[in-house]
């Protein structure tokens, strides 16, 4: 056997491909709510917090636990606990606590504008392997314009204090917007003032309950896209080595990650897909059982349709993120292009092509 990489991030992605050649689900997303504290222009999943309708179709700490035992069973080791705002559910403890007993990695997703230092604390005796915390501005201007809520930005802050407090492991991430990109390099001074790492995402979704939003007016440009993209070395040095290698070697399978394969997601009402950004095939594992239900994700993701023609014929599909999710939630099939995309991996392979792995920071 093969010897495993020593960093993290290359673990986790080796074990993953292993896992994907013998069908283990070893990533597993658990959505414990849709509704949040927040009301993000961007976000893609956004209901209220005192949506009683969506909350009463919630799956119950229990059943929430009773589904960890199960995908524990078939293979799952790693697990994301993301909303909505996970923190919005007063019985998160009653799903933490025992999961944290399973031997599971978990990760946690959290705007952090309803941590106290209690819950903090008791955070802090179970620690998760990482807590994200997403920021919005380095206002409190910016980040309750985009997030339309008043107070918020003092409540994140306050909640990232606590965190650090009981020293429950974390980082900071940001969903980059034409409204608060000019506070980006403010938001990474932030993170380094409080110890922290820092990333940005930029690549926004339409909401996936087909609901309008304000996703075209916050998405960035083409251009600053790929511009904020080689500004960061580890992206730039990604995209230089896709350009050194053959493009004919680019998996045709439409599913090219790992959803469906090594990977799944339980939505807030219990059914299971390959990831966030699709709601097929909906199986439901409390009623066939979780391995009845990872099979026929499996089997959504083996059955899918080929690439549009137009993405097999591309000469930029290397520097392509389209994948069966984005265009679902982009044009609800799952082959069309995806014209945003479509320009990002043309300008990329404008940049990348033929320029030294050196040279990848400009």
């Amino acid at each position: 056997m093969s010897t495993l990489p020593t960093s993290y991030g290359a673990l986790v992605r080796e074990l993953g491909r292993r896992a994907a050649a013998i069908r283990q689900p070893v990533n597993g997303v658990f959505e414990l709510t849709e509704r949040c504290s927040l009301s993000c222009r961007m976000c893609y999943v956004r209901h209220p917090a005192r949506d009683l309708a969506r909350q009463a179709k919630e799956l119950s700490a229990s059943e929430w636990v009773a589904l960890a035992r199960d995908a524990v069973d078939n293979g799952m080791v790693f697990v994301l606990l993301t909303g909505g705002e996970v923190f919005l559910r007063r019985d998160f403890f009653e799903i933490y606590t025992p999961l944290t007993r399973l031997g599971l990695i978990i990760t946690l997703f959290t705007n952090a504008t309803l941590i106290t230092d209690a819950i903090a604390q008791r955070l802090a005796e179970a620690p998760p392997s990482l807590t994200q915390i997403t920021l919005y501005g380095a206002t409190a201007a910016t980040y309750e314009a985009l997030t339309g809520h008043a107070g918020g930005y003092a409540r994140c802050c306050a909640g990232i204090q606590a965190l650090l407090k009981h020293r429950v492991p974390l980082e900071l991430k940001t969903t980059i917007t034409r409204q608060n990109v000019a506070e980006l390099e403010a938001m990474r001074q932030m993170a380094r003032n409080w110890g922290l790492s820092f990333t940005g995402a930029w690549l926004l979704m339409p909401r996936r309950d087909g609901h309008a939003s304000d996703v075209d007016d916050c998405r960035l440009s083409v251009q600053d896209c790929v511009r904020l993209e080689a500004s960061e070395r580890g992206r730039a040095e990604e995209w230089v080595e896709t350009a050194l290698r053959d493009s004919s070697a680019k998996n045709d399978s439409n599913f090219n990650c790992q959803a469906g394969k090594s990977a799944f997601v339980i939505e807030s009402s219990g059914e299971m897909n390959p990831c966030l950004s699709l709601s097929q095939p909906s199986a439901r594992p409390r009623d066939i059982g979780f391995r009845a239900a990872w099979e026929s994700v499996q089997r959504f993701a083996d059955n899918a349709p080929p690439l549009d023609p137009a993405c097999l014929a591309c000469d930029a599909r290397s520097y392509c993120q389209r994948c069966p999710g984005w265009s679902f939630m982009e044009t609800g099939t799952l082959t069309d292009v995806v014209p945003y995309l479509c320009d990002i991996a043309r300008m990329r392979k404008e940049r990348y092509q033929g320029i030294p792995h050196s040279a990848a920071n400009p």
